[in-house]
């Protein structure tokens, strides 16, 4: 299926619109005094200094305070510091039916009262019911610490619908910010039909209003939310290649190339990012994605972002998180000890990402026991049948033909029929299973 786009557009609501700016802001122009006959009094002078020390000193009390705010927003109290943005994506080829994967989604808010609701543009219809919070998961400083791979100081609040949270470094508390949860009232679906006949997807979802803080010390200046798409059509990230020769041979070699682009704007119709000035494409400090797949691929990237691979620890922690299904337990085909996170991560010191682009090419070797025993069939089918051949071809054409050549000829078609339909069995059984999903799919 043809997408408009690769990838996922991630932006920010702003709460006021910004008023359209030409040019660089002008200095106020002081008018320049006429020359005149009248020669100037020791009175205006003195008031003309007075007037220019004024100004000066409120310039530099204004950039000291300036300053001063900065530098607590980097390493005041907590209640006051102020995270960079980040954005964290998860692909998950994971479970029984690795043909429908899903997708996490986790946005670190800087300034959490500057924007009202977080939008999010898919290249694939997305129904409400496949979208889910993620943050009554994070529910304790483990599974908090296997989301960040840091050590987390965790505090919950039973009465409102965050969790205060902070790294641990060298014991100290570092880069404060609040957990929210979410409830599905704030998620906002809504399909846009594009003029090259497309459907996309936009996934607003509403940032909920402080709750009432008593403690200051509870306060935090930045926000975390995390969230959850099912059902993403692999065609929107994945190339499949495969061995034309494939129904020969007893293994054959799969390669499909990863290509996902996460905030890219080239290649983006213009009808998904125009038509709204309050959404603003966020400056991440960060942008990580990760794609955990089976164990048996190898994955090649030569991509800056391309930071390698590495296995699931806590795994207890892991399988619990993944799960699409609480009532469905976790079974040793379904653990996540057999998958691997692969990391691509655009950042900068000292400045902003806008963008970041997944690609790597991953190939695995394909056999299984049913490949093997039907090469073997294949070989002794298409072995007898060149016996047959030699020896109809010496027996019946070379000499008289005898009664018996009819039914050689007959057990001869009947080898070649079976080998030819060994070759097409596995192509019709997997195009049959692709329509079957699809149906059912549709149907649900």
């Amino acid at each position: 299926m043809r997408h408009s786009f690769s990838g996922i557009i991630v932006r920010y609501l702003s709460d006021e619109e910004e008023p359209v700016k030409y040019g660089s802001p002008k200095l106020p122009i002081k008018a320049i005094p006429q020359e005149d006959d009248q020669p100037h009094s020791n009175t205006e002078t003195i008031l003309d200094d007075q007037v220019s020390f004024r100004e000066v000193w409120l310039a530099n009390a204004k950039a000291r305070k300036t300053r001063l705010i900065e530098q607590r927003k980097k390493t005041g109290d907590l209640w006051e510091r102020e995270l960079e943005d980040e954005l964290h994506v998860n692909l998950w080829e994971t479970g029984r039916d690795r043909l429908s994967p899903f997708m996490d989604i986790g946005l670190m808010i800087g300034k959490r009262d500057a924007y009202s609701a977080v939008v999010v543009d898919f290249p694939w219809k997305v129904e409400l019911k496949d979208v889910s919070d993620l943050g009554s998961r994070l529910n304790g400083e483990k599974s908090v610490a296997a989301i960040f791979n840091e050590v987390v100081h965790y505090d919950g609040f039973g009465e409102g619908n965050y969790a205060n949270i902070s790294f641990r470094k060298d014991g100290q508390d570092d880069k404060p910010f609040s957990l929210v949860r979410l409830n599905t009232q704030l998620f906002k679906v809504e399909p846009i039909f594009l003029s090259d006949e497309n459907v996309c997807t936009r996934l607003t979802i509403t940032l909920p209003s402080r709750p009432i803080i008593t403690n200051i010390k509870d306060h935090r200046e930045s926000a975390y939310i995390r969230f959850r798409i099912r059902n993403v059509p692999p065609s929107v990230y994945s190339v499949d290649f495969i061995q034309k020769d494939r129904a020969l041979i007893s293994s054959n070699t799969e390669t499909r190339i990863i290509d996902f682009r996460i905030n890219v704007r080239r290649g983006v119709p213009e009808e998904l990012l125009s038509g709204n000035d309050r959404l603003k494409f966020p400056k991440f400090q960060r942008i990580h994605c990760f794609l955990t797949t089976i164990r048996d691929e190898v994955c090649v990237s030569d991509t800056k972002d391309y930071k390698g691979y590495r296995s699931l620890m806590d795994e207890e922690i892991w399988n619990e998180y993944i799960r699409l299904d609480s009532s469905v337990g976790i079974s040793e085909e379904t653990s996540v000890r057999n998958y691997l996170g692969y990391q691509w991560t655009a950042s900068k010191e000292g400045d902003s990402v806008k963008d970041l682009i997944v690609l790597g090419r991953f190939s695995k070797v394909r056999s299984d026991y049913l490949s093997i025993a039907r090469f073997v069939t294949l070989v002794v089918i298409f072995g007898a049948s060149g016996s047959a051949l030699w020896d109809i071809s010496t027996t019946s054409i070379a000499k008289e033909i005898p009664d018996s050549c009819g039914w050689k000829l007959v057990w001869l078609l009947m080898y070649l029929a079976f080998g030819f339909l060994l070759i097409g069995a596995r192509p019709i059984l997997g195009l049959l299973k692709k329509k079957a999903l699809k149906h059912l799919g549709q149907k649900n």
